[in-house]
């Protein structure tokens, strides 16, 4: 890479951190180790070059290195790199968000009528957050994962219903929690004709978007209370890194059987293979998880930042 591109790429970060993460100059410089007036001169150069347009239209060579690997290994069809911010967790979340409300829009753009299953999250519910609102009934969007937690309350982070309104399409909510009290609880709610309806149609979709789950003491499914302390620690036990839409993965992708398992809700992850599958996570410490999807042959896209991309490239 001669001097211009290394200047391109170095615009197209300060783009990013300026336009989609909010970042003021001085944090700018401060991340990119550059002075306030060479912010300035880089986000003059990113706009006098066009690479400021709806979106950063500039791929940085090393995320666009690791795209390139990820895909080639794992068999993707795609592998969306964005930028870290090191000095703020909370970007992450948001530059994840505007990738996957790109990949979204290809299909909520679509006048074919789609159907688009969701799993839950915060980067999930993030990206449908980031959509602009637009008029798009002829679409259906069904939930893979259930939306109670343990303590009967609804799931803050489900998307459904928000980008159903969004769009004005149909909507279809799985009437479950996460996981079942117990399998003979897991079993009636299998049995009723309301669950199958909406399993029915979540098979039926064109692209399915989820969020990749880290497991371990700072578990999201116990974080946010659809599992127990004791529950959580089954799984850990059982050698769970990940899970996706509560299913847990050991660390070669593969899905794992203990008692907890048995009472999960959420669609089978076997019944959605046909289905193209997109990932969504970003952090470092999302890079176990992330990877044992891949190893499993899960996804057919992947959504996530250059921390995670690095751990996983790093362990290739």
């Amino acid at each position: 890479m001669d001097k211009f591109e290394q200047r391109l790429e170095q615009a197209a970060r300060a783009a990013w951190l300026s336009y989609v993460g909010g970042r003021t100059q001085d944090e700018i410089a401060t991340q990119l180790g550059v002075s306030r007036p060479g912010v300035q001169r880089l986000l003059a150069l990113a706009r006098q070059e066009r690479l400021v347009k709806i979106s950063i239209d500039h791929p940085i060579a090393g995320s666009m290195a690791m795209s390139d690997a990820l895909v080639e290994r794992f068999g993707l069809s795609f592998c969306d790199v964005v930028p870290s911010d090191t000095q703020s967790r909370d970007s992450i979340a948001e530059f994840l968000a505007v990738a996957g409300a790109d990949r979204l829009s290809f299909y909520l753009n679509r006048l074919e009528p789609q159907t688009i299953s969701l799993g839950t999250g915060r980067t999930v519910r993030s990206a449908v957050e980031a959509l602009s609102r637009s008029e798009r009934p002829q679409h259906r969007i069904v939930s893979l994962v259930g939306n109670v937690a343990l303590d009967g309350s609804s799931n803050r982070y489900d998307g459904v219903m928000l980008l159903a309104d969004k769009i004005g399409a149909e909507r279809f909510l799985l009437p479950a929690p996460v996981v079942a009290a117990s399998i003979d609880d897991k079993e009636s709610l299998l049995g009723q004709y309301l669950v199958n309806a909406v399993f029915k149609v979540a098979c039926e979709a064109d692209v399915g978007v989820i969020g990749i789950g880290r497991l371990d003491a700072q578990a999201t499914l116990f974080q946010d209370q659809f599992i127990s302390a004791a529950e959580r620690d089954e799984l850990l036990d059982a050698g769970a890194v990940g899970e996706l839409m509560g299913w847990p993965l050991d660390v070669n992708g593969q899905l794992i059987d203990c008692p907890l398992t048995r009472r999960i809700t959420s669609v089978p992850l076997a019944a959605l293979k046909s289905q193209p599958l997109i990932g969504m996570a970003g952090g470092y410490d999302k890079g176990p998880a992330i990877l044992s999807a891949l190893r499993g042959g899960w996804l057919e896209g992947l959504i996530i930042d250059e921390s995670a991309a690095a751990r996983i490239c790093a362990e290739l």
